[in-house]
């Protein structure tokens, strides 16, 4: 059970943090607004269509920004408690500041947890029709550019990969394919097919011929149709994705690395971005550890040299967050290092700052 000081530090906080969610959301939307507006001009999007988009991108400021709001709104509010001596009266009452900050921090965690939830079940589906309204409404791309994907490359098994020449996504069929079978570093069977397409059998192909390869014979047999039940891919997996990493939930990023994987394509920054799904979320736990209490001891400079100090804190994490994070991408740090190292200082950071503070 919540009790009366937890409510009213609480809800002073969560008053900052919508407060300060929707003053800079709406800022956002500003700046946005006037990059887009002449694509919203020359491609005669309307009114609503607009409100739509910018109801889709408020769920990309929540995903994006929810930490850089935390990290204001509790500098804010325990900022604001320090000048008015509300904490030195609860200090004076034996109130300690690890029972002040308890509520913050326990808040943060579960706000940390919801963030992740968001991220994977909420703003995926939301965010693509986002950015299908920018790609088709308001740069006038047509939607027949990617309606067709050429040269589709799968490894089904070390031995076993095909080609597909041309994959028509709405349709669910493909031309020009190719099955290729090895053993012993060999080819030992190829099948071509004219057609391929998905049906409630699963994957067929038609029209096509299959060759086996002995050690030294060829033999060979023309088929009508074919069921390739080895070919485990489902007609959404050949799709173009669209947007970037960022903009898929985990269980969908993690199956796009691993169609990356049996593609041969590169994936190392992918998987940096698979990591930091959930290492990001936890910034704000981490701010509220730091900023707490430097926001409860403001110095002779008063609130405004306390906000100074631990916004310049929290400046340097997120600068570091994205450093360790280009290392990743280069392959100087591990995945799991590139998105857990800068939590892990910065949480023995938070670690020592609150307990050297006045209690």
């Amino acid at each position: 059970m919540l009790k009366v000081l937890d409510r009213y530090l609480l809800r002073n906080f969560i008053t900052w943090l919508l407060m300060i969610s929707i003053s800079f959301g709406i800022l956002i939307v500003i700046i946005n607004m006037v990059e887009e507006l002449r694509g919203f001009i020359e491609n005669h999007v309307t009114a609503m269509q607009v409100l739509t988009y910018y109801l889709y991108f408020s769920g990309w400021i929540f995903k994006s920004f929810l930490p850089v709001f935390v990290l204001l709104a509790v500098l804010i509010s325990i900022g604001l408690l320090a000048r008015r001596n509300e904490l030195l009266a609860m200090k004076t009452n034996g109130i300690s500041l690890y029972r002040i900050a308890a509520p913050f921090l326990v808040f943060s965690f579960l706000l940390s947890l919801a963030h992740i939830y968001y991220n994977e079940e909420i703003f995926p589906e939301p965010n693509r029709k986002r950015i299908e309204m920018k790609q088709y409404s308001f740069k006038g791309r047509p939607r027949e550019a990617d309606a067709v994907v050429a040269n589709v490359y799968r490894q089904v098994s070390p031995e076993l990969f095909f080609v597909i020449g041309s994959y028509n996504i709405a349709r669910r069929e493909g031309t020009d394919i190719k099955i290729y079978r090895s053993k012993n570093d060999k080819l030992a069977e190829l099948i071509t097919a004219r057609k391929i397409a998905y049906t409630s059998r699963g994957w067929m192909l038609y029209d096509g011929i299959s060759r086996i390869f002995d050690d030294s014979t060829e033999s060979f047999s023309k088929y009508d149709s074919l069921q390739a039940e080895y070919i485990k891919d489902k007609p959404s997996d050949f799709n173009k994705p669209i947007g970037n990493p960022e903009d898929m939930g985990y269980r969908d990023l993690a199956h796009y690395i691993d169609i990356m994987k049996r593609t041969g394509g590169p994936y190392l920054r992918e998987t940096v971005d698979l990591k930091l799904k959930l290492a990001y979320p936890f910034s704000s736990f981490i701010v509220i550890l730091i900023c707490v209490p430097i926001a409860s001891n403001p110095k002779r400079g008063g609130i405004a040299v306390s906000f100074a100090v631990g916004a310049g804190i929290a400046l340097t994490y997120f600068v570091a967050f994205k450093i360790t994070q280009s290392f990743g991408y280069n392959g100087k740090l591990s995945p799991e290092l590139a998105a857990w190292l800068i939590n892990g200082i910065f949480l023995l950071i938070g670690l020592v700052i609150i307990l050297r503070a006045k209690k």
